[in-house]
């Protein structure tokens, strides 16, 4: 459904424009492929410091810095330009790419797909017309082995080999295949159109599906054809641990507990990766971090000193699959204290436990759109949705904990 123009405005923060949470200012930090430099795990620790002392991985791969003075916005917004983290004013909040965290490293990836996004961003940063894109608009790129969901981008490039990416648009597929810089291009073509026809048919929408003819409206403007087919969906994610890159190398996946890094652990973090000469650190959407091209034997060393740091690097942990929003304290629309209690549940689930999420109120932020089980606070009431079960009011956490402990297919029994 087209987006209602008598909608309330774009309210998505960024480094220069804060939002007023329970706890304070909230900054919200895009990170183009998720990417994070040890330089910029420095500057988030600092940034960290003018608040609670914590950053939290977003389901964007972006990161958020919470408990902040206004006050002190000018100094952090200095800051995080220091460690390359804020390369456009212009462009803080549109610069929303999401890519594999492996980009070609994967057994099953078709093309390297670091250089696209450089390509991409550096592109987007030096469009004065693209700032004006909704803090919503996503930009994705597939390397060709799922593990970004395409589906859910506005604009998409989808490897097909040789060095050829599909455009997508709104979760469809188009006939444009393209080499690297000209599929660039033609991406960057397709965002534009969105703003020309938003402004003509539809000012209050965010995304390609909330236009009045949708994929089809932004196809006609760029002279693609949409091929009839959908862009298909994936859940592909890398679980804490090692993986065995295409070249032989290693990628080292760590989950932080709910999301979230303390000062120590960013500092670390940096100097791991100056201590081994690893590039980056790589910020996923199921709010993981992956260290990739490191040798075997070096990836065990890591391995260690990321367990040191109090990092989950195994894949039976009970943390992993689990979310929670920020909660009561921190928001001031929650109405529970979801952290506390997914914390609870952290030591309940087992090995291969269904995804969940944990929201303090019915805006659900932070929740995956395919998240298996979920626990609701409202207005009405807590509503528990165990996995294979239908939805229920409890009385309290302790009957939602209870009913989510049950194994699925014995929940309703």
């Amino acid at each position: 459904m087209p987006r209602d123009p008598r909608e309330s405005a774009d309210r998505c923060p960024g480094v220069l424009r804060l939002h007023d949470a329970g706890d304070g200012a909230m900054a919200r930090v895009r990170l183009p492929g998720g990417r994070l430099d040890a330089d910029g795990l420095d500057a988030l620790a600092d940034g960290a410091a003018l608040g609670n002392g914590l950053v939290e991985l977003t389901s964007r791969a972006s990161v958020q810095l919470r408990g902040l003075d206004p006050a002190r916005a000018t100094h952090l917004a200095r800051r995080l330009a220091d460690g390359g983290l804020l390369p456009s004013p212009a462009h803080d909040r549109v610069r929303n790419l999401l890519a594999s965290p492996l980009a070609g490293r994967h057994p099953d990836s078709r093309m390297k797909t670091d250089p696209v996004l450089t390509v991409m961003d550096d592109a987007i940063c030096v469009d004065a017309g693209l700032a004006a894109l909704p803090g919503r608009f996503l930009f994705a790129i597939d390397d060709g082995a799922g593990l970004v969901d395409a589906a859910a981008a506005d604009v998409a490039l989808v490897a097909e080999g040789r060095g050829r990416l599909r455009l997508h648009l709104g979760g469809k597929a188009t006939d444009a295949v393209s080499l690297e810089c000209d599929a660039v291009a033609c991406a960057l073509d397709a965002a534009r159109a969105f703003l020309t026809v938003r402004a003509d048919l539809a000012p209050g929408a965010w995304h390609v599906t909330d236009l009045p003819d949708g994929a089809a409206s932004l196809a006609a403007k760029i002279a693609v054809r949409l091929t009839g087919e959908a862009t298909p969906a994936r859940d592909a994610r890398l679980a804490p641990g090692t993986t065995t890159q295409r070249d032989s190398r290693a990628a080292v996946t760590v989950l932080p507990p709910l999301a979230r890094l303390d000062q120590a652990q960013l500092v670390g973090l940096a100097a791991l990766l100056r201590e081994h000469a690893a590039g980056d650190a790589r910020v996923a959407p199921w709010r993981t971090l992956t260290l990739v091209d490191l040798d075997p034997a070096q990836a065990r060393e890591i391995t260690r000193a990321l367990d040191n740091l109090g990092l989950v690097t195994t894949a039976d942990s009970g943390w992993n699959g689990l979310s929670a929003c920020s909660g009561e304290g921190a928001c001031a629309r929650a109405l529970l204290d979801v952290r506390a209690a997914a914390s609870v549940r952290a030591g309940q689930r087992g090995p291969g436990a269904p995804t969940e999420h944990w929201s303090g109120c019915e805006r659900r932020c932070g929740m995956k759109r395919d998240v298996d089980q979920a626990v609701i606070a409202g207005e009405d009431g807590i509503v528990a949705r165990p996995a294979g079960a239908e939805p229920r009011f409890v009385a309290g956490v302790d009957e939602a904990l209870a009913l989510m402990d049950r194994a699925p297919a014995a929940v309703g029994a």
